[in-house]
């Protein structure tokens, strides 16, 4: 049971809101760690769609323009990230699209420049290209996204 009440626990929610812009999912998991009242946790997130505090294009904008930027991740780590932020599939398809694929390879081949720069010089070729391949799994590339790259190049730059 909670001890705020609708306008405290509506404003503590919008403060959240407007720090960082956040998902449906994160809007109700913090409501549900203030109250355990179902018609005020479904009023609260009325009232925050309503006066704008939450939206679900915008944090998907957001989310994907900051992982893209910022982080470098690939598709498929981005696209696991926001399936946890409960994020329909055919809104986070159509926002994966719009990654410019001049900015997405740019980063797949900084990622893979920075990577062997932490490999030993006496590795093989071979050892290399596994490991950076990893490395860019790991960061949300497959392997259709580094199909042209020459990995023999990018060892002797």
């Amino acid at each position: 049971m909670s001890l705020l009440g609708l306008n405290d626990l509506q404003l503590k929610l919008e403060r959240f809101c407007a720090y960082q812009e956040r998902s449906l999912f994160e809007a109700d998991k913090k409501l549900r760690t203030l109250t355990d009242n179902e018609k005020i946790i479904t009023t609260v997130i009325k009232a925050l769609f309503v006066r704008g505090f939450l939206n679900e294009n915008r944090f998907v904008d957001s989310y994907v323009q900051g992982k893209v930027n910022q982080k470098r991740w690939g598709k498929k780590k981005i696209k696991n990230g926001l399936i946890n932020h409960k994020i329909p599939t055919n809104l986070i398809n159509k926002k994966l699209s719009e990654i410019s694929p001049q900015v997405y390879q740019k980063n797949l081949l900084w990622l893979a420049q920075k990577k062997i720069k932490t490999l030993k010089k006496e590795d093989r070729d071979y050892y290399k290209k596994t490991k950076i391949m990893r490395f860019l799994y790991s960061k949300g590339y497959t392997p259709n996204d580094w199909e042209g790259i020459e990995f023999k190049d990018l060892f002797s730059s």
